[in-house]
């Protein structure tokens, strides 16, 4: 229960905490829409947006200092900071259904989640003041408005156009492709005891009853580990030729990137199945049908870049080892479970 000096105020902040959901679920649900404009500009947008998180900022600041000093703000007075907050965020949801789908996928996918976050850290702040209110809840204040401050602050610090939004992308995709390949080569050192331990003590009592690989489990998975390295060279090659040759320039060029983001992305997330497949106690079916889903994946992706503008003729040596490994591994696999 709020304190009395709050009370009368919980139903104000409560329809405002209620409208910045219906908000951010209209964005969830519509965020495809688009509100054409005659002759869009993305600097122009950009500088709306950069205004309106600001304004944001500056609304939320605002009332945290009034909720955090005696005597708390009146009912009207509530009122209207809740009505010039909802503006400003229904000002920041509006201008992103003015950027136009030609910009790109990944661009506008981008700018809708970090307004979803700004708007999420909006609603958590009014939530704690309706909730624990009272001036000894000032430091939770501060704390949460600071949230928002870094929401609208990465908010205006995006990816500006749909090449930088891709390589932000394909580069997060594979620090975790590459998170996956060291933590499998690391546990190969070992016997693959205890991968899924949450390190308790009773995890740690159990340890001996823990599955483990034999050397044939081992040798088994080989393959399908150097599937995922070539995942890793992939990356490396698309990153490359992504910030050498990319263009959003024109709308052929970011369709391109947005294809060859979402090719890769299944990429990432295969691997992230296959991994869990080749821990103890190996199941050769599921590890067999993942690496292989992979190697497809792995093909598919080489297929698309190699048809965008990123691939000159410097890149499909590259892409052809790539292909060359996959074939390789993918025979081993076949040899080696043939033996069994």
């Amino acid at each position: 229960m709020a304190p009395p000096n709050i009370a009368p105020l919980e139903n104000i902040l409560q329809n405002s905490i209620e409208n910045l959901m219906v908000a951010e679920q209209q964005l969830r649900d519509k965020g495809d829409e688009y509100r054409a404009e005659e002759n869009f500009d993305l600097e122009k947008f950009w500088k709306n947006i950069k205004v309106i998180s600001q304004k944001l900022s500056f609304e939320c600041s605002k009332i945290c200092i009034c909720f955090s000093q005696h005597p708390v703000p009146s009912a009207s007075e509530t009122s209207s900071l809740m009505t010039s907050l909802e503006q400003t965020v229904l000002a920041l949801v509006s201008a992103c259904y003015g950027l136009p789908p030609a910009c790109g996928r990944c661009l506008r996918a981008n700018i809708q989640y970090g307004i979803l976050r700004a708007i999420q850290s909006t609603r958590q702040l009014l939530k704690i003041i309706k909730d624990e209110g009272g001036e000894a809840m000032a430091a939770r204040y501060r704390q949460s408005t600071g949230i928002v401050w870094q929401g609208c602050d990465k908010l205006e610090k995006c990816p500006c156009n749909n090449k930088a939004t891709v390589l932000m992308e394909l580069r997060g995709q594979n620090a975790l492709v590459s998170d996956a390949f060291d933590e499998i080569a690391e546990a190969l050192k070992g016997d693959g005891s205890g991968w899924n331990s949450l390190g308790d003590e009773e995890e740690e009592m159990d340890d001996e009853e823990d599955e483990k690989w034999s050397n044939e489990d081992k040798d088994l998975i080989g393959p399908s580990v150097n599937l995922i390295k070539a995942a890793k060279i992939l990356y490396k090659r698309v990153i490359d030729a992504v910030e050498k040759n990319g263009s959003s320039d024109t709308h052929q060029a970011i369709k391109e990137l947005d294809q060859l983001h979402d090719d890769c992305k299944m990429v990432s997330k295969t691997i992230d199945t296959l991994i869990l497949e080749l821990y103890p106690p190996l199941n050769i079916v599921n590890m067999e049908e993942q690496s292989h889903h992979l190697a497809s994946l792995l093909k598919t992706a080489m297929k698309t870049c190699a048809q965008t503008h990123i691939a000159t003729e410097a890149e499909q040596p590259q892409l052809e080892f790539i292909t060359k490994a996959i074939d390789h591994n993918l025979d081993r696999m076949k040899e080696k479970l043939s033996q069994r």
